[in-house]
């Protein structure tokens, strides 16, 4: 009984009665039942993940701008090289950019070539590869996708969710493919553009450095005792600073072309994989138990909710009785 309050007590709250509690008791199993069978009945999904720590070694453009401000030349090569990026902050871009994505759309499945033509796409259940389809798949991967990035222990978490525990560790596996291919080939490219840059410094540094050399060689030519001439002593070691200031930028200019060479043609991981994904044995959702103990919580608080409310207008119609 849910209606007004019985047996003398009018203020007494309707869930204390029996048969609000029995009618609370039945709606609390059927429900919790009904919820139990759905997610035990509905497709289970799987969850793979993987944690990569990027490579935080500087790359030449950054130790160039280094070295060239210490030396007393940032201006000389910092509008030309840039700043050095954060990989913790770029990685989760580079990760979700519709670019990658769309690689990964296209990446065939099952890998073992059990069957021909197949790809992620088509796993998904996306049959189109038109522009529609193709703007399916990106936006269907972008969901079942997730990329966050741990400022504190500089660890970037990368997972998939499907209903194919090893499409869920295969999709994982080849977004970190693509992204250590993006760095080869973007830490290529800079390499050769600094390389070039340095080529062309480097020339110019030389003959700075053969101009200024020329000019120390003349004046001591023509200056063969400069006596107690402040003024000769003082051009003299005017001279000799700027041969050692360009000689300085000479050799700087010299390493980092070497560095730049070798970077141009490096194909090491730019990133270490500290735990790799792999195909979950257990299903991430739906989760039984969850599900059953909030169906629970929603029924007692609704029917806790309606008790209250009916128990305020029975007590309303009482105030205005006569």
């Amino acid at each position: 009984m849910s209606g007004a309050p019985t047996g003398g007590h009018p203020d007494r709250a309707p869930w204390w009665d029996q048969g609000w509690l029995m009618q609370t008791l039945f709606l609390a199993v059927v429900a919790t039942g009904i919820t139990g069978l759905i997610s035990v009945l509905w497709p289970k999904t799987y969850r793979a993940e993987a944690k990569i720590l990027p490579n935080q070694t500087g790359s030449v453009a950054s130790s160039l701008i280094g070295l060239a401000a210490a030396s007393g030349f940032g201006d000389l090569v910092s509008d030309q090289l840039g700043n050095r990026e954060n990989p913790i902050l770029t990685y989760p871009e580079i990760l979700s950019s519709r670019s990658l994505l769309e690689k990964i759309a296209f990446s065939p499945y099952p890998p073992d070539s059990s069957r021909p033509g197949g790809t992620v796409m088509g796993s998904l259940g996306i049959r189109e590869t038109d522009r529609l389809g193709v703007d399916k798949g990106i936006r269907r991967l972008g969901e079942i996708t997730r990329i966050e990035a741990n400022l504190r222990n500089g660890l970037v978490y990368v997972s998939a969710v499907t209903r194919d525990s090893v499409l869920s560790a295969y999709i994982v596996e080849q977004m970190l493919a693509q992204l250590d291919h993006f760095n080869v080939d973007t830490r290529s490219s800079r390499g050769r553009a600094t390389r070039e840059f340095l080529d062309a410094r480097i020339k110019d540094a030389r003959r700075e450095l053969t101009e200024a050399e020329g000019a120390l060689a003349m004046f001591r030519q023509t200056n063969v005792r400069i006596g107690n001439s402040p003024q000769l002593q003082l051009e003299q070691a005017r001279l000799e600073r700027e041969v050692d200031t360009r000689a300085e930028l000479y050799r700087m200019l010299a390493r980092e072309f070497e560095a730049a060479r070798i970077e141009e043609k490096q194909d090491t991981p730019t990133f270490t994989v500290v735990d790799p994904a792999k195909p979950p044995v257990r299903k991430y959702r739906p989760k039984v138990l969850l599900n059953v103990l909030l169906a629970l919580l929603c029924v007692v608080g609704a029917r806790i909710l309606v008790a209250r409310i009916r128990l305020s207008q029975f007590r309303h119609v009482r105030l205005s009785e006569p």
